[in-house]
């Protein structure tokens, strides 16, 4: 479900690809930067690092990633009513900043990372598995079922990864 770092919506990953800047300037419409420590995803703050979050109504997914950057769809965030699955989701694209391109290894990321800033619990982590149950394999991702066993053995899991 989630869009792995690489081509988004036409702008070519050169050289690391786009800067956030760049990526506004491509997508047009009322994309816009948010600068690192100045997101709120339902009252509660976000961060990644030093790394800004754009915000696109018109990404074709929930969220996704760049080198240096996030990009979040607050339209399709705003369908979900979870807010431990709005805050893995934000988790999961940092985690592609942090740890790279492979999705398992982001979702890992973003559960360790959400059950140690504790907006994570058994029963969010339930909320994001019944999110994800839905998707289907892709070349990037296992099904919604297999990221959900993954995820689980994960968030017990107590040595960070």
């Amino acid at each position: 479900m989630l869009v792995a770092v690489g081509m988004v919506r036409g702008v070519a990953a050169a050289e690391g690809g786009p800067t956030p800047e760049e990526y506004v300037r491509q997508v047009g419409g009322d994309a816009k930067i948010v600068p690192a420590g100045m997101l709120a995803i339902d009252g509660h703050n976000v961060v990644c690092g030093t790394r800004p979050t754009v915000l696109d109504n018109k990404l074709d997914d929930y969220g996704a990633a760049f080198p240096g950057f996030l990009i979040l769809n607050p339209k399709l965030l705003a369908r979900i009513k979870s807010l431990p699955v709005k805050l893995w989701i934000h988790a999961h694209e940092c985690g592609h900043q942090f740890r790279g391109p492979d999705e398992e290894t982001a979702d890992c990321f973003a559960v360790q990372r959400g059950r140690r800033q504790g907006w994570l619990t058994p029963e969010g982590l339930e909320d994001v598995c019944i999110f994800m149950a839905p998707a289907k394999a892709d070349n990037v991702h296992f099904t919604g079922t297999q990221r959900c066993e993954a995820m689980k053995a994960c968030y017990a899991d107590r040595s960070i990864r």
